[in-house]
């Protein structure tokens, strides 16, 4: 099948739509006063599923799903869209949202799907929706890892201790860093969990790999969700068993760290173990806002406005004035009419090639 720069984007775009409204009607699940009132409540407990299914399973449950998430917003889009995801043989493999109620300093809800037409192995995070999220989104603060990433990596086999430890004192931001690599506490069952987030989704994916030997391995997600893609796939980069080019598409995410961490990515960007599509709207705070206090972003930018749009390697903070509703342009939804502005230009682009050619033109 013959790829382009657009479908792989507008692809990563629905799979964030989704884990909006499967981790909305999670919630819904575990609420008494909703519960009753779902189809099929128990419908994500029994996997995989194809993402068809998790559609129409959506649109039977939409009058269910709540207005604070956008999950009802993000439905139509799919809806209105080509569902790439939703028109093939698209599987969603794993849906973890076990910590996202019961522990709100360690929520996290991700989901992993299987592509066979597309041979992908796609990890997506949600984004921003509760207050603890967004109080993460803007905790600025940032440890320092005095060993580099080899300190987040313990007990993970196969790490590239050589590369992960090449820059010392890397400084990423506490909020974001907590989510992934720490461990998480009890679940909603009063469970310890053994491993943090990070472990366990990397014992996830090599299962899927192994199984599908020639798939490629992709991380997406939006705001908060952005950056722990961010996170997640820079140190899936750093490990030595996993083939593929780690492939990253992240949509209005803030920045995650400083510059020896920024120093990483570059590495591993120019060995082609990682390619980074950072995608955001130009009006949009939230990308921006970390960049004041010396955060840096890395990849190929893709920023989009509402007439035009620019690919390029500036990795500037504070690019223009904003205002109070900023946050408006900070939704799936803007991003999603934005990218189908730019469709004819971005066509002509494939992401293994097009990071070289931007680099060639600025």
């Amino acid at each position: 099948m013959t790829r382009n720069l657009y479908d792989d984007v507008d692809a990563m775009l629905e799979v964030a739509d989704l884990i909006y409204i499967m981790a909305d009607l999670g919630k819904a699940k575990k609420d008494d006063a909703k519960v009753g009132a779902m189809t099929d409540s128990g419908f994500l407990d029994t996997l995989p599923k194809t993402s068809k299914e998790v559609v129409q399973w959506a649109v039977k449950n939409k009058e269910v799903m709540g207005n604070a998430d956008n999950s009802k917003s993000y439905l139509e889009d799919i809806l209105a869209r080509d569902q790439k995801q939703a028109s093939t043989n698209a599987t969603l493999e794993v849906f973890d949202d076990d910590f996202a109620y019961a522990d709100e300093d360690s929520e996290v809800v991700y989901g992993i799907g299987k592509n066979p037409d597309m041979k992908r192995i796609t990890v997506v995070f949600r984004g921003s929706t509760t207050s603890a999220d967004w109080e993460h989104n803007f905790k600025c603060s940032s440890e320092e890892l005095e060993e580099g990433f080899m300190e987040l990596l313990e007990g993970i086999p196969s790490v590239n201790a050589e590369l992960a430890s090449e820059f010392k004192d890397v400084r990423l931001h506490t909020g974001f860093s907590k989510y992934l690599f720490k461990e998480c506490g009890k679940n909603a069952e009063g469970v310890e969990c053994e491993k943090p987030k990070f472990h366990q989704i990397v014992d996830h994916v090599r299962r899927l790999l192994e199984e599908n030997p020639d798939y490629e391995l992709w991380f997406t997600g939006h705001s908060l969700g952005g950056a722990l893609a961010v996170l997640a796939a820079s140190a899936a980069a750093l490990l030595d068993d996993i083939k593929t080019t780690v492939k990253l598409v992240s949509f209005a995410a803030p920045q995650v760290g400083k510059e020896n961490y920024v120093k990483i990515m570059d590495r591993l960007e120019s060995t082609k173990a990682l390619i980074h599509i950072r995608v955001t709207n130009c009006d949009d705070l939230v990308p921006q806002l970390n960049g004041v206090i010396g955060y840096e972003h890395f990849g190929l930018h893709l920023n989009l406005f509402k007439d035009r749009h620019t690919l390029s390697y500036d990795q500037g903070g504070m690019s223009r004035p904003w205002f109070w509703n900023a946050l408006n342009r900070h939704s799936m939804t803007t991003h999603n009419a934005r990218l189908i502005l730019a469709k004819s230009d971005l066509e002509k682009y494939d992401i293994d090639t097009v990071c070289a050619k931007i680099k060639g033109e600025n």
